[in-house]
């Protein structure tokens, strides 16, 4: 018992610095801890060739995955425990850890790139940057609002429908985040 609904203080404020202004090639977005989601974030590179900067997007339109240029992956696992209880099967201990991979295109040739082409480059990559960001927000809050669906969960007449009941909400709660990641595509 004493779970609590995960909140953010000052959402607008991050989320104006995640999505606003003028994003820095990769840089993550700076996320608000919440205890009981808690988030690890990375970035990965790919490599693209090419001397010019039409030549590394041809080559990253080739080699991008999942023909895309760059891509957010998210995954959660929960942690979950439950017990006997007078009025039922209860939920005692919840978290769901996310981990957010953020994988973007490296530009192999950039150092020797003429200097608009590089420019070129760091205004593809900023637009890139922000949409993953974005991708990443999606993911967290997704996560955040699946949290606050189990913790509503109350007790359960045994525990077997109480995890059938959490497999269940969390299986529509993750539909609906992996329909808000196309939506936003």
């Amino acid at each position: 018992m004493g779970l609590k609904i995960a909140a953010m203080a000052a959402v607008p404020v991050w989320l104006a610095a995640s999505i606003g202004g003028t994003a820095s090639a990769q840089d993550l977005p700076d996320l608000p801890e919440v205890e009981q989601v808690p988030l690890t974030l990375s970035v990965v590179y790919y490599t693209v060739e090419g001397r010019r900067y039409d030549d590394a997007v041809d080559a990253m339109d080739d080699a991008g995955p999942n023909g895309y240029q760059a891509e957010t992956r998210s995954q959660f696992t929960y942690d979950m425990r439950y017990q006997p209880t007078a009025r039922g099967c209860a939920i005692t201990h919840l978290d769901l850890p996310l981990n957010v991979e953020i994988l973007y295109p490296q530009w192999t040739g950039y150092d020797r790139a003429r200097r608009r082409d590089r420019e070129a480059w760091d205004r593809h990559m900023d637009v890139l940057t922000v949409h993953e960001n974005i991708h990443a927000v999606i993911a967290f809050l997704g996560t955040i609002e699946m949290y606050n669906a189990l913790v509503q969960v109350g007790p359960q007449t045994d525990c077997e429908t109480l995890d059938d009941l959490v497999r269940t909400r969390t299986r529509e709660a993750n539909e609906r985040l992996q329909q808000w990641q196309q939506d936003y595509d």
